[in-house]
């Protein structure tokens, strides 16, 4: 099997962003564009943020990269560009997600919204959580292993009630046999989304060589997600002269 090769070598190359570029971002589909810090309530942004675009360019581009590389990989980025004397920010303030081409981009102003229809509404989503020393992730599970259903229909009950398993006789079973329930357990949360007809109007100024390799991978495909992996948005990037 061939290994899927990324290419992150411009992250080697000092920043230049000489160049000003408009991307027009169409939405396919509701868009769920929720800040680093969201709560209890995944309220949507009505116009998205640098960091958000910037999660767009790296998918678009195939940057499927995992958090801990994404990690190693931002702490030689801090190194070369420490050892090329320029000032390096690492952009993760209160996300989860690793940017890794912030600084070959720059939003002018705030993306302009060219819609004749924008709606909001919320639904239902589900969040991933993994807690393998407590009972909530047990009890958090549709699924387990077949073959240990009728072991844990034998756990001592709940004296209020009777139907429901113990809560420490649940704990206890699951650490026993953690490797046979799902990974994560699930949590119902709402989440605000936005339905646009139109298009986002994005000036930037950016690295060329950024530049060039958006452009080449659009001439493919032009489709990327935007928020979330649910948010499918068609691209248009041009220079502007």
């Amino acid at each position: 099997m061939d290994t899927l090769k990324i290419d992150i070598e411009i992250l080697r190359k000092i920043p230049s962003k000489t160049i000003k570029v408009e991307l027009l971002i169409e939405p396919l589909a509701p868009l769920s564009m929720v800040s680093g810090m969201p709560g209890s309530f995944y309220k949507t942004l009505n116009v998205p943020s640098k960091i958000m675009i910037c999660g767009l360019i790296e998918n678009l581009l195939g940057w499927h990269i995992a958090w801990k590389d994404r990690r190693a990989i931002q702490n030689d980025i801090g190194k070369l560009r420490k050892k090329q004397k320029v000032t390096y920010s690492s952009n993760t303030k209160g996300s989860t997600y690793i940017p890794l081409l912030m600084e070959y981009f720059d939003v002018i102003d705030e993306p302009i919204i060219n819609f004749s229809e924008v709606y909001f509404f919320d639904d239902l989503w589900s969040r991933c959580y993994r807690r393998s020393d407590e009972v909530v992730h047990p009890k958090g599970t549709d699924n387990i292993d077949y073959r240990y259903i009728p072991q844990k229909w034998k756990l001592k009950r709940d004296e209020k009630n009777q139907e429901k398993v113990d809560d420490k006789a649940l704990k206890e079973f699951f650490k026993e046999k953690i490797d046979f329930f799902p990974i994560y357990y699930t949590t119902p949360t709402v989440r605000e989304y936005i339905y646009l007809q139109g298009w986002y109007v994005v000036q930037m100024i950016m690295d060329e060589k950024l530049f060039t390799m958006l452009m080449e991978k659009l001439e493919i495909n032009n489709i990327g997600y935007l928020g979330n992996n649910e948010g499918w948005v068609n691209l248009k990037l041009s220079k502007n002269e």
